[in-house]
């Protein structure tokens, strides 16, 4: 896609060093506050990258942004408020917004998947009664809740593709005027890396990839499983969260010999970038993904994508990826088989490039502050 040297992506700040350089003042007045709950960053995944990006790219588009910090930051002082990710904190702090005429942008990264209900849920009275919840949700879209609030307090609604605005309207009454689809998005640089680097530092062989939290939601386990019987190596890039030691060290386990780990590796670290390029095929069989960030990335990459039908996958890859649901390893070894036999889809990487690249994402999100904000 581009000569551009991989050295160029390693001088970048982090995802850490910019959070730290934008929640510190002074700012121009009339910044966008961006947001996220309290908790977020404690383990990163898609949606804080998601708030990263976008606000890099709005940077880079001369839309002054910052982070909000509760304990120095006055909402009088904003151009407007945008909430990543759905939360009571959000939610109060929408209200103070609105009580001061700051307009309140939310992108809700959410997903709904009654399946990943049954399955997640550690007991049958848990399991029956998020079902069941769901189920009078679906029927009763204007049923009182906090999530609910948040959404008709916002100006507007920005999910990350046409399945999740729908199912924000059968789910929660939100109109469709009130809603902008902007995508989630990827860098290119992942589209311009080289595999020496893995080659070097880890070894020369082609293997399954896997990037993501190891996290039952996220099913590492059902690809180790589907891998192994298959004989294929499998590279896993990613860590627990709290609360799932227990089930990394079952992945680790039943991995054994024919997983290679890789942990700790920040978003912009050269060595995942190599990783990506290495891999001849990607794996993401989650309970759902809206779309699965590291799923993008490898695509850009070049590899082969095996992904979850369940979220908005669909509508991001289309026909260019094969398809497994979670709770089906023949469907998963049949998947990784097919990908690793064929290779990836033509055009999957031009089609990325093409569509979800965060410039194109920042794009739309400028049109829409400039929509709320007027």
């Amino acid at each position: 896609m581009d000569d551009r040297p991989l050295e160029a992506f390693d001088t970048e700040p982090t995802a850490a060093q910019w959070l730290a350089s934008r929640s510190q003042g002074p700012f121009p007045a009339g910044s966008a506050y961006l947001h996220a709950p309290s908790f977020a960053f404690q383990a990163p995944g898609g949606g804080e990258n998601q708030l990263v990006q976008t606000g890099r790219h709005l940077e880079a588009l001369d839309v002054p942004v910052r982070l909000f910090s509760p304990w120095t930051d006055r909402l009088d002082h904003a151009r407007l408020l945008h909430l990543f990710g759905m939360s009571r904190e959000g939610l109060e702090l929408a209200r103070a917004a609105k009580a001061r005429g700051v307009p309140v942008v939310l992108s809700p990264i959410c997903w709904y998947e009654p399946s990943a209900l049954w399955a997640l849920e550690p007991t049958l009275a848990r399991k029956l009664g998020a079902l069941g919840a769901w189920t009078l949700r679906r029927g009763v879209p204007s049923l009182p809740g906090w999530r609910r609030d948040l959404l008709r307090l916002a100006d507007r609604v920005l999910p990350n593709s046409g399945e999740e605005a729908d199912q924000l309207a059968r789910l929660f009454g939100v109109a469709r005027a009130r809603m902008s689809v902007v995508p989630n998005g990827v860098l290119p640089d992942f589209g311009w890396g080289s595999p020496q680097l893995f080659r070097e530092q880890i070894g020369d062989f082609e293997f399954v990839l896997f990037v993501g939290r190891i996290e039952p939601r996220k099913n590492p386990l059902g690809v180790i499983r589907a891998a192994r019987r298959l004989g294929f190596p499998l590279v896993v890039v990613g860590e627990a969260p709290p609360q799932h030691e227990n089930y990394e060290q079952q992945c680790r386990r039943e991995g054994g010999d024919r997983v290679v780990w890789l942990e700790g590796l920040d978003h912009h670290d050269p060595l995942l970038v190599s990783t990506y390029a290495a891999a001849r095929v990607f794996a993401l069989c989650s309970w759902f993904e809206t779309p699965g960030l590291a799923a993008l990335e490898a695509a850009l990459a070049g590899a082969a994508v095996v992904i979850t039908p369940h979220g908005s996958t669909r509508s991001y890859f289309g026909d260019r990826a094969t398809y497994a649901r979670p709770g089906r390893a023949d469907e998963i070894g049949a998947a990784l088989a097919r990908a690793w036999r064929e290779g990836p889809r033509p055009g999957l990487a031009a089609y990325v490039a093409s569509n979800y690249l965060w410039e194109r994402v920042a794009k739309l999100t400028a049109e829409v502050y400039e929509q709320v904000a007027v």
